[in-house]
């Protein structure tokens, strides 16, 4: 999943490798316990959690554009372009602040439906089957996604 959804090959491992630094160094870490730190990382209190919820997509500071990834790829320009939106936002203010209003809104349907809906639950009201809460966001954050400040595409 990590290779080909992400763009992360070998994450995996470089997980196990952290989880033995940061245990001592003594005895192995098994596949079971590097898949629990990815999960426990993203639940209430896990540190990528706080993470995505005090981040921000773009941010301007002392008149400077950050992002993490850029705004130009090979696949398009991300600039100016905010998911579910028409049309280009001229102004980067005010683009870096939409973008980021849907990025929270995108957060927050995120938790309150973090689970895949199946084809038979009816939990989540309004839901599509095969569909989680903040999907917009995950496809907005993968490399077969659209333009996006979050991954810079540079090469085909």
């Amino acid at each position: 999943m990590l290779k080909d959804t992400m763009g992360a090959d070998g994450e995996f491992e470089r997980r196990r490798a952290e989880l033995q630094l940061l245990g001592g160094g003594g005895g192995g870490v098994g596949d079971d316990a590097v898949c629990e730190s990815f999960v426990s990382s993203v639940r209430p209190g896990g540190f990528m959690h706080d993470l995505l919820h005090e981040g921000q997509l773009a941010a301007i500071h002392g008149g400077n554009l950050l992002v993490h990834g850029g705004v130009s790829s090979a696949d398009g320009v991300a600039l100016g372009r905010v998911p579910g939106r028409e049309g280009r936002v001229v102004s980067v203010v005010e683009w870096a602040e939409l973008l980021n209003s849907w990025y929270r809104q995108q957060l927050g349907e995120w938790t309150a439906s973090p689970r895949w809906v199946s084809d038979d639950s009816s939990a989540v009201p309004r839901a599509v089957p095969g569909s989680r809460g903040g999907a917009a966001l995950l496809d907005y954050c993968v490399p077969s996604g659209p333009p996006s400040v979050v991954l810079g595409r540079h090469l085909p």
